[in-house]
């Protein structure tokens, strides 16, 4: 998979987009997600069976990964990259944090003019096998695999927000999703990242 989310755009908008789609972001996880309280999330619904390494990431704090904090405290552990608050597992934060646990660092969020989604590249779910012979009477997989999307109204809002409890705050990016739901991602320019996407949709 592409490390470089202006490569994973490029891929995106050749053999993702529709006519008259443009890719706005390519958001690449970059550590554990949290819910219900502590981080790591545990998955709760059903996911597509991946075979994805698990990455080297650094495990939360003891105070996150046991729920033992105040408020929004969770976003100064650096290990932390989301956080899906919901009333419920039916809610959409609930399936982006089962979906993004399941794609680890391959699972990428995309938006667009006129979608949200999460995609992974097919190649990291399907990769070739038994040498050049072989591989060359196989179908290529799809350049990249939709696990979840929706019309860019599912998201009510887009917002930049500070997060913790010190004098420098943690900056997130907040989707607020129709059904009452929201996630956030760490994203040290996500005031910029918002004005991108309120001028692009």
């Amino acid at each position: 998979m592409p490390r470089d989310r202006v490569k994973l755009a490029e891929i995106a908008q050749k053999h993702w987009t529709r006519a008259g789609e443009q890719i706005v972001w390519a958001v690449e996880r970059k550590g554990h997600i949290g819910s219900a309280g502590k981080a790591p999330h545990a998955v709760v619904t059903a996911v597509p069976e991946a075979s994805i390494a698990e990455p080297e990431w650094p495990l939360p704090t003891a105070a996150v990964s046991s729920g033992r904090f105040s408020n929004d405290e969770w976003a100064h552990d650096p290990a932390v990259w989301g956080w899906a608050h919901a009333r419920g597992p039916e809610q959409i934060s609930v399936r982006w944090a089962d979906l993004f646990t399941a794609g680890r660092d391959e699972c990428w969020l995309l938006l667009s003019n006129q979608r949200l989604a999460l995609v992974v590249e097919g190649e990291v779910l399907a990769p070739g096998g038994g040498g050049l012979f072989s591989r060359s009477r196989e179908p290529q997989p799809e350049p990249l695999v939709t696990w979840w999307e929706a019309p860019v109204g599912a998201a009510r809002r887009f917002v930049a927000v500070p997060l913790g409890r010190q004098v420098e705050p943690e900056w997130f990016v907040r989707i607020e999703f129709a059904d009452g739901s929201a996630f956030d991602f760490r994203d040290p320019q996500a005031e910029q990242s918002v004005r991108t996407a309120h001028a692009n949709l």
